[in-house]
């Protein structure tokens, strides 16, 4: 009778096979591993890319004194060429102040662009940003410019791994945002009838 050590080690030497069978066992799961990599690979792309273009578009705004409509369209036409996605990504910049006799961040104005962002920031979102720890401490009336962008994500293949959310990488929202401070003195924009919102200073 044969010790389970020898029939081990006879096991371990047993070249034979059928090399279309473990062909057709080992290829699937060869390509599989190959998509799945892919994929990941490219997630981590489209949300580097994502923020590149969040902080790109802080820094436009930043350096202007007054911007208006064409100058938000101009931008979004931007955010498109950066990220590299069919799907349209969307944002929504927001300047905002620091009334310290009120001790209250406000809202100078806020302007979106896409479907992404169902309203403009009010003065009630900045409270909770600020109960978050989000808001960075600011001098009286000193203004800071708030950029938010999504992009959507739709991956190339579908590698199966639902339906766990962390895992399933069909449809993905990236959400990046950047505080700022403008290098002038404040950020106005400029309305449609010529008047200018750009907030107390």
């Amino acid at each position: 009778m044969k010790s389970i050590s020898s029939l081990l080690r006879a096991f371990r030497d047993d070249e034979r096979g059928s090399m279309a069978i473990e062909l057709l066992l080992v290829v699937p799961i060869l390509l599989w591993v190959f998509l799945s990599t892919f994929v990941y690979f490219d997630v981590f792309r489209v949300e580097t890319n994502s923020v590149r273009a969040t902080i790109t578009l802080a820094e436009m705004f930043s350096r202007e004194d007054t911007v208006n409509n064409t100058f938000l369209n101009s931008a979004r036409s931007v955010l498109q060429t950066l990220t590299f996605e069919e799907s349209n990504p969307d944002y929504r910049v927001t300047v905002y102040t620091y009334n310290q006799s009120e001790d209250e961040f406000q809202v100078v104005w806020s302007r979106r662009r896409g479907d992404g962002f169902a309203e403009n920031l009010r003065t009630a979102d900045l409270d909770v940003l600020r109960a978050e720890g989000r808001l960075p401490p600011m001098d009286n009336f000193d203004q800071n410019i708030y950029i938010e962008t999504r992009t959507e994500y739709d991956a190339p293949f579908n590698i199966g791994l639902g339906p766990f959310t962390v895992t399933n990488l069909e449809d993905l929202t990236f959400t990046s945002d950047m505080i700022i401070r403008p290098r002038g003195v404040r950020l106005c924009f400029q309305q449609n009838n010529g008047n200018s919102l750009c907030g107390p200073g």
